[in-house]
């Protein structure tokens, strides 16, 4: 555990036109530190995570990164800011190649200047895209696309890295993979948030979790202590 908040959501509010979907959401990331958002379909993690990264403005609350007020702040001066998303689905782009994809993702200013640097830490991280990098993105396997959406993520130089559901879809050895994945970056230091519907790969990982439910916050805990709760295992694991 770190002691550095990095994160700070206060008082939530977002709404899609006339329907309220997030209702006075709260919680904080340590610099350093996985923290997991847990919940059902439809419970508002993607939309949490899309309003820090800009995506969606807030009807109302406030989100503070590295101590500034970033809300309303477009989702291209967020990434410079040094918050970067893995999408749900992945959203590579199929017509380029691996290594194309991957200098799109260094387009901030901030990121540019240490392309060659941070290429070659993404490589060594995604051997396989090494291999491939002069292969069509389309091309590529459900979990070789995975692999570049985070090396591309992870190009912007983030300080901290959103990833939405990273094994939806995944056979269960390549989750098994993206899980290794996620733990080495926690090991070099890089602060994750992760929205996750493989409930025990991810509090296995979690220095502290969130419980979402009808777009509120119902529960949170350290990710082991919630790996152990009664209502977690009994509505997400199946208990």
């Amino acid at each position: 555990m770190h002691d550095t908040t990095m994160l700070e959501l206060k008082d939530l509010k977002v709404a899609y036109e006339k329907v309220q979907v997030l209702w006075d959401i709260s919680f904080s990331i340590k610099a350093g530190d996985v923290v997991t958002l847990l919940g059902s379909n439809g419970a508002g993690k993607s939309t949490t995570v899309k309003t820090i990264q800009g995506i969606l403005k807030p009807k109302s609350g406030s989100i503070k990164f590295m101590d500034k007020h970033i809300e309303g702040l477009p989702a291209y001066k967020i990434v410079d800011e040094g918050i970067a998303l893995v999408p749900e689905g992945r959203e590579i782009f199929p017509k380029m190649n691996v290594f194309e994809n991957l200098i799109l993702g260094a387009y901030v200013p901030r990121a540019k200047e240490s392309l060659d640097e941070s290429l070659e830490w993404v490589l060594k991280l995604f051997p396989k895209l090494e291999e491939r990098k002069k292969q069509l993105a389309g091309t590529m396997s459900g979990g070789e696309q995975q692999m570049l959406a985070i090396a591309r993520a992870l190009m912007s130089k983030p300080k901290l890295l959103m990833m939405d559901e990273p094994s939806l879809g995944l056979a269960p050895v390549i989750v098994l993979q993206v899980f290794e994945i996620i733990k080495k970056l926690h090991e070099e230091g890089v602060t994750i948030l992760l929205v996750e519907q493989n409930v025990h790969h991810a509090l296995e990982i979690a220095d502290s979790a969130y419980v979402l439910e009808k777009g509120k916050i119902i529960l949170e805990g350290k990710g082991l202590e919630l790996l152990d709760d009664e209502y977690v295992k009994s509505a997400y694991l199946g208990v």
